[in-house]
């Protein structure tokens, strides 16, 4: 299992300057898994996200200059954006847990920064077995949300995003990555 965490991801002042482009951004309505149909939102996993980030765009910069950085690899295509998920839209994701899922294998990996809470219950469940027909409920491997944290993974490896009840916000930045 390609399994990697980095703890104080950003510098101070790329974490100040992401943070508070997290919080100005505008949002928009969604779901995820991205591109199924539901009745509603609120059937799936409801979120709310940033535009995708562009080359333009600093939150992008910053991100792809600290991931070179802190990994050594070269990105050859990066999306990312923010996204928020609030608690109060979730009932029955907390009842029945939401799926897991393998992302896009257009990208080598997949990952998530975590920007406003500490908890082993608002992290990310990794399965190491999980496929379509599996009725495993239960991750294998937990890691929890902490502030600054970037937990990064083989785009394959079946994952869910974990929610503590407790957490009114979850501010998140999702990543997919190319390597040249």
């Amino acid at each position: 299992m390609n399994l990697n965490i980095i703890d104080n991801f950003y510098d101070e002042k790329d974490l100040s300057v992401m943070f508070s482009a997290s919080m100005l951004n505008t949002y928009k309505m969604c779901w995820q898994p991205n591109g199924k149909n539901f009745y509603n939102r609120t059937n799936a996993y409801p979120c709310h996200e940033t535009h995708n980030f562009t080359e333009t765009d600093l939150p992008y910069k910053i991100f792809c200059k600290t991931f070179q950085e802190k990994t050594k690899f070269m990105i050859h295509n990066v999306l990312t954006f923010f996204r928020k998920i609030y608690s109060d839209e979730l009932q029955h994701v907390f009842k029945y847990g939401m799926r897991p899922h393998k992302d896009a294998s257009i990208y080598d990996v997949a990952g998530i920064i975590h920007y406003n809470t500490y908890s082993l219950e608002d992290g990310t469940g990794i399965f190491s077995g999980f496929e379509e027909n599996n009725d495993q409920i239960e991750p294998d491997v937990i890691i929890g949300a902490k502030p600054n944290r970037c937990v990064f993974y083989d785009s394959q490896i079946s994952h869910r995003p974990l929610q503590d009840k407790n957490t009114p916000l979850r501010i998140v930045q999702p990543f997919f990555i190319k390597y040249k």
